[in-house]
């Protein structure tokens, strides 16, 4: 389920996306298309685990899009795992889907 949302600098807005068992691959693409402001991602497994910080260029591209697969071959932790977003260097408001 793709959530559509925006956000302005300094602000923080926190999703959910449930993941059930059996899955090994587990995507993640935060998008605002907007190379000139710039937007963090943390994300927090279901125990708390937090990973990241992630920015424009972890993914060696600054394209306003974070990509990320988390994988494990024995797993991803079932659960509702909750991504962050904030508005790290924003020019008024910037519209993002995650």
């Amino acid at each position: 389920m793709t959530v559509y949302d925006s956000v302005s600098q300094g602000e923080t807005n926190l999703h959910g996306k449930y993941v059930g068992s059996g899955l090994t691959l587990l995507a993640v693409d935060l998008n605002w298309g907007d190379s000139t402001d710039s937007l963090r991602l943390k994300i927090y497994t279901p125990s708390g685990s937090a990973l990241g910080s992630y920015y424009d260029n972890t993914d060696g591209v600054v394209d306003g899009r974070i990509r990320l697969n988390i994988q494990n071959s024995n797993g991803i932790e079932p659960g509702t795992w909750k991504y962050e977003v904030y508005g790290y260097r924003v020019t008024g408001k910037e519209d993002y889907t995650i």
